[in-house]
């Protein structure tokens, strides 16, 4: 071996067996970590952070060898295992749509020359997809920022959580300007559209380790998609209200393309929003919070659905892309079910097929009729307890909302769908 090879060798063999192995550091290719592109992009750090049923490090380390990426956005915390994604020729366009628009914001990408969604560019895109879904299901709910801004900051709640809750949460709810018209005065009320703190996402490639998160976190022994509301428990006080939660495994779920993977959040992450809006005190009816996380989804792609489903079952035995002439045919054969049998379902698996495409289709048909009046139906639902398992209660909230009964609902809509939807 020549003199000069034989030092270098000798060199490395004599290295600390740490500096050896030393890896380099995994700087974001969307961001770089530039202080101002992060603000500007509204992009607060890459952790670590609260998360889960503890932070974002704890999470990490307890994995192990799985190398997580971290982002948190101003209504988003999130975790991504994701492996990168190459795009398939038949969605060049469409992408190349997509990411001229996130490129705005983020000059590094390129859109002509983006061939493969790094699991950096994953993890960012699908923060900045979330964060539109938020802005729009605001919309929806007819509530901004700026009216839950007069609620608490995310520190008094952690502080809070460490002393004496209730006397300080009551001392901090005096001293606030008053709330818009509709809040509630509950002095848990946070900032995240009623939630003290922002909503959670955790993306895993391997099921294995998906199964390993639940087990070990929340004593969940498979590894099926999971909706998860974490709480806080300040001494000498019940279980309160920290975030909403959800996390599943692409390959558990068997999610190869990165729209499929973009339908589970927008619909999970939907109704999370959804069970959290004016705090989760109180769950929407079932037909609706599965009928509104259909609404975004689809809005997106019919080609990924997500059906809810009650524990212990699989997946449903129905599927279909294409769903307006599915409920017409309902429609015309008297078979769709009623408002006030939608009302009357209790659990997710009281769903049947025709019940999640009438859900999404009536909840359509709310929204374009009125969407002032649907939302302030959504927060007289979401306010008072009685709304969820009260039938005669339900009625009174529609009728108060909409000024109608749900028979005359039913023929309204039935009316609406022979107009607009195709036969075919």
């Amino acid at each position: 071996m020549p003199k000069l090879l034989t030092l270098l060798a000798c060199l490395l063999l004599s290295m600390p067996l740490a500096a050896q192995s030393k890896k380099k550091k995994d700087v974001c290719t969307v961001c770089g970590e530039d202080p101002e592109l992060m603000e500007a992009a509204g992009v607060i750090n890459h952790g670590p952070f609260m998360f889960f049923k503890s932070d974002s490090a704890e999470v990490q380390n307890h994995l192990g060898a799985r190398d997580m990426v971290w982002l948190e956005t101003a209504h988003f915390r999130i975790g991504s295992d994701l492996k990168p994604w190459k795009i398939p020729v038949a969605d060049k366009k469409a992408y190349r749509a997509e990411l001229a628009e996130f490129a705005e914001t983020f000059p590094s990408i390129d859109p002509k020359k983006t061939k493969t969604l790094d699991r950096w560019l994953r993890l960012h895109l699908m923060a900045w997809r979330m964060e539109r879904a938020y802005a729009h299901l605001s919309e929806v709910f007819g509530y901004t920022d700026e009216q839950f801004a007069v609620t608490p900051e995310e520190q008094i709640f952690i502080d809070a959580s460490d002393s004496t809750w209730k006397e300080d949460l009551a001392a901090d709810y005096l001293e606030r300007p008053a709330r818009a018209e509709g809040m509630p005065n509950w002095v848990g009320l946070g900032r995240y559209l009623g939630m003290p703190m922002k909503f959670e996402i955790m993306m895993m490639h391997y099921e294995a380790d998906f199964l390993e998160t639940k087990k070990h976190y929340i004593g969940h022994l498979d590894p099926h998609p999971q909706r998860w509301h974490n709480t806080w428990r300040p001494p000498n006080t019940e279980p309160v209200s920290r975030s909403m939660w959800f996390g599943f495994s692409t390959l558990a779920d068997k999610m190869k393309h990165d729209q499929h993977v973009h339908n589970a959040l927008l619909h999970n992450v939907t109704i999370n929003i959804l069970d959290g809006f004016m705090l989760y005190l109180v769950e929407a009816p079932v037909w609706i919070r599965s009928g509104l996380g259909h609404y975004m989804s689809r809005r997106n792609s019919m080609d990924y659905n997500f059906y809810d489903l009650d524990e212990g079952a699989t997946e449903m035995e129905k599927d279909a892309s294409k769903w307006k002439p599915l409920v017409r045919k309902y429609v015309t054969k008297d078979d769709a079910p009623g408002f006030s049998e939608l009302s009357r379902l209790r659990s997710f698996g009281d769903l049947t097929f025709e019940a999640h495409l009438c859900s999404w289709s009536k909840l359509m048909f709310l929204m374009e009729h009125d969407d002032k009046a649907f939302a302030k139906w959504i927060v007289q639902l979401k306010t008072d307890p009685n709304q969820t398992n009260n039938l005669d209660a339900q009625r009174k909230a529609f009728k108060d909302n909409f000024g109608w009964t749900f028979v005359q609902a039913d023929a309204k809509w039935e009316e609406w769908v022979l107009e607009t939807y195709p036969v075919k």
